[in-house]
């Protein structure tokens, strides 16, 4: 039989991998969870299972109902959009911490090579997926850097709470496969407004950088009801972490952006 230290970590290392495999889309909303299957496929029992499951009732990721065990959560957009708006709240915080602060030089220096990274897959542009996997991995580095310069432990641990919706995280970046040039000129112009907010950070602006991340959560907000709305009509974009679990019923016609 198992210790309890050793069903700790069964239990933990089998949230992470049900966690990962829901946000990688292997799951739609409202999908459910049947525990032999899941047992079978993790290789541990179906109690480690159950508590896996709990764990990420507590995230919001699934919800436990009578008669009915675990099911995926299916969300609304407006629900993303929402935690989308309280992300660029929170990162602005953060821009006005780092302000109020002054910016390291350390940190000044790796902002400024995450925008010469950014700059050079721009210009070759997004048509392999290699190129968009880079971009996503950079707005990814450049917000977390963001989030860790302003030295505030609240604001992390609730951006990686609401990081667990569905579209939320900065990693989840839309790019309109339709489109020939795979929305370059859009993702460019949000390119430029993070380039205002280093310059800004540098400068010691915070009231400019403040105003500069909710303007860009606002842009976020508009990419991913335009996404949705590419789905609805037919319309090619990329995969997307979490797009399974969203209600596409949801969907409200609005302008296009990109992340």
């Amino acid at each position: 039989m198992a210790s309890t230290v050793e069903k700790a970590t069964q239990v933990e290392k089998a949230t992470q991998a049900l966690r990962e495999a829901i946000l990688s889309g292997a799951y739609g909303g409202d999908e459910k969870m049947r525990e032999v299957p899941l047992a079978e496929t993790l290789g541990v029992s179906r109690t480690v299972v159950r508590l896996a499951l709990s764990a990420l009732e507590l995230e919001g990721l699934v919800v436990h109902a009578p008669n009915r065990g675990f099911r995926t959560r299916a969300f609304t957009l407006e629900e993303v959009s929402d935690a989308l708006i309280v992300r660029g709240e929170l990162e602005a915080i953060a821009a006005r911490y780092i302000c109020e602060n002054g910016l390291s030089d350390a940190d000044r220096v790796t902002f400024e090579d995450l925008l010469r990274q950014m700059e050079r897959v721009l210009d070759g542009g997004f048509a392999e997926v290699e190129s968009r996997l880079a971009w996503m991995d950079l707005v990814a580095s450049f917000h977390g850097l963001l989030v860790s310069a302003s030295g505030s432990f609240a604001i992390r641990a609730t951006i990686e709470q609401l990081s667990r919706i569905p579209l939320v995280a900065p990693y989840s970046v839309v790019f309109d496969l339709s489109s020939e040039d795979y929305s370059r000129d859009r993702v460019r112009s949000t390119f430029e407004t993070r380039k205002q907010l280093v310059e800004a950070l540098i400068a010691g602006q915070s009231g400019r950088a403040a105003a500069l991340m909710v303007g860009y959560a606002y842009q976020a907000c508009n990419n991913k009801r335009a996404s949705f709305e590419g789905m609805r009509y037919g319309r090619r974009v990329s995969s997307i972490p979490g797009m399974g679990l969203i209600s596409r019923e949801e969907t409200r016609e609005t302008e296009n952006a990109d992340d």
